[in-house]
C-alpha cells in the first residue's frame, strides 16, 4: 500500500500545479477583463461577447480552483507524514473526484488505497515497530502482499 501512497501523492502534487496555474490564470483573466491595456495572453477573444456576470463567475471558478489546489496540497503533504486527518481529507478529495468523468478513476483509486486496512493501520499507528524505513519508503517485505 505505500507504493500505491506514494504515487497518490506524487499524482496529487501534479494536480497541485495544474489547479493553481489554471486558477491563477483565470483569476488573472478576469482581473484584466475589460482592460484595453491588459497582455495580449490574458484577455479573451475580440469577438467574443461575455455576458453580464462571466467576470464574477471567473473570479469563482479561478479562486475555486485555487482554494482545492491549497486543500489538496495540505491533503498531500499531510498523508507523506501519515497524520490520520489528511488520510479522511483524501476520502473527501476522491469522493469529490466523482464529480467529473475526467477525475473519476483518480477518486476510485483514491478510495480504494485510503479505504484499506493497511492503510488504515499505517495512519492510526504509523510504521509497525518492526520496520525502520521512513513514511515515504518502502520495507524489504513491503505491503503489496497484502492487496
Amino acid at each position: 500500500m505505500q507504493r500505491h501512497l506514494r504515487a497518490i501523492f506524487y499524482v496529487s502534487l501534479l494536480r497541485v500545479l495544474a489547479e493553481l496555474a489554471l486558477g491563477t490564470w483565470i483569476t488573472l483573466v478576469a482581473l484584466v477583463w475589460d482592460s484595453e491595456n491588459g497582455p495580449r495572453f490574458l484577455t479573451y477573444h475580440y469577438t467574443a461577447r461575455p455576458e453580464s456576470g462571466d467576470r464574477e463567475a471567473f473570479f469563482i471558478l479561478g479562486g475555486g480552483l485555487i482554494l482545492l489546489g491549497a486543500i489538496r496540497l495540505a491533503q498531500a503533504l499531510g498523508s507523506a507524514r501519515l497524520l490520520d486527518w489528511a488520510r479522511r481529507l483524501g476520502l473527501g478529495l476522491g469522493w469529490l473526484d466523482f464529480l467529473t468523468p475526467l477525475t473519476l478513476p483518480l477518486g476510485l483509486w483514491a478510495l480504494l488505497v485510503y479505504r484499506h486496512p493497511d492503510t488504515r493501520q499505517l495512519f492510526r499507528g504509523g510504521l509497525s515497530e518492526g520496520s525502520s524505513s521512513p513514511p515515504g519508503e518502502d520495507s524489504a517485505g513491503d505491503d503489496e502482499s497484502a492487496g
